[in-house]
């Protein structure tokens, strides 16, 4: 019997386009969910190691997701807040309190002074040191929270980059409020030599910051809850196509 009897060319056409892109997108968010689950992985077995320690020499090889352990002072004069970032960054589930995350550079003990340093040395470290919320009726009012005078020594997370968000358009370079910061061009900006990673600061400084950081996993079912959609979605089309390539069957066959 012809497939004719039973499908409508151009009907069969837009139902075999709908059950491709639904199961492309399903295996999507499959994928997303397998790289964050890999990347907790990841992180568990790092955290196993001893704590890769920073100094003024620029670093040989790749630190990302390392636990690593810095000494030196906090430079607050260049500190930035980076805005809209929610409580958590995105871990605590209905907490969409709006504030800030702090992130000030960490001069690097036994680093070279002045504003070029020293030839091929570091001098610090960018440290995302913890979400202060956000004052509802002004932004710029910014609730008071203490930074350490004396040397510290920070232990945390190594981060390829600081976390962005969207931005419709650039920051004001010397800002205090930005939506994102480059390391790179915060490097120029500010004219420290910088080791190309941030620092997701783990220790308690006294600084009242919260550091409820998001774990790596984060959102890996709600992954796995659109993959099942899409995929239900794929179902649904194809059982539609059979079930009404059936009537059309028996329409076209009744005498």
């Amino acid at each position: 019997m012809s497939l004719r009897r039973f499908f409508s060319p151009l009907p069969l056409a837009a139902a075999l386009v709908v059950i491709a892109v639904t199961c492309a997108l399903g295996n999507w968010q499959l994928n997303r969910a397998h790289e964050k689950e890999a990347r907790a992985a990841r992180l568990r077995a790092l955290s196993a190691q001893p704590p890769m320690v920073l100094g003024t020499v620029p670093l040989s090889q790749v630190v990302t997701d390392r636990t690593v352990r810095v000494t030196g002072r906090f430079d607050t004069a260049r500190t930035v807040l980076l805005d809209n970032r929610p409580h958590g960054n995105g871990s605590q589930p209905g907490d969409s309190r709006a504030g800030f995350l702090v992130l000030t550079p960490l001069r690097i003990s036994g680093s070279p002074t002045g504003p070029a340093g020293a030839p091929g040395a570091i001098q610090a470290v960018l440290v995302l040191r913890g979400w202060l919320p956000r004052d509802a009726q002004d932004r710029t009012r910014i609730a008071p929270f203490p930074t350490p005078d004396a040397e510290v020594t920070i232990e945390g997370t190594a981060l390829a980059a600081v976390p962005r968000v969207y931005s419709l358009g650039n920051d004001a370079a010397g800002s205090k409020i930005r939506q994102n910061v480059d390391i790179a061009a915060y490097a120029a900006e500010s004219g420290l030599a910088l080791h190309p990673l941030v620092l997701e600061q783990r220790s308690d400084t006294g600084d009242g910051l919260a550091r409820d950081w998001a774990p790596a996993d984060l959102g890996a079912e709600r992954h796995y809850g659109y993959a099942f959609q899409w995929f239900g979605l794929a179902a649904l089309t194809m059982v539609l196509v059979i079930v009404l390539g059936w009537r059309r069957a028996r329409r076209l066959a009744a005498p």
